[in-house]
């Protein structure tokens, strides 16, 4: 089962109204990669040890207001198979 949950009013009102808007891991890494490739002013990743993301940072412009986006992905475990 894959599970999204907000942090914050917003981000838990759009997990709730609209659930296929929340991107997956590899969806996640491939803003990054958009974002590291069109010289954002900030595109980090934490990883764990196994090495998936367990942090990512965007911010296209740091002049810019609501450009940025915080993931932290928690509480992971593979789908068997």
């Amino acid at each position: 089962m894959t599970e999204a949950v907000g942090v914050d009013a917003d981000s838990r009102r759009q997990v709730q109204e609209l659930p296929g808007e929340v991107p997956t891991i590899g969806g996640l890494l491939r803003r990054l990669e958009k974002a590291r490739s069109e010289d954002a002013d900030t595109a980090e990743a934490d990883y764990a040890a196994d090495g998936r993301p367990v942090r990512i940072s965007l911010d296209w412009d740091k002049n810019a207001i609501d450009d940025e986006a915080l993931y932290v992905i928690s509480s992971y475990e593979p789908n068997p198979g």
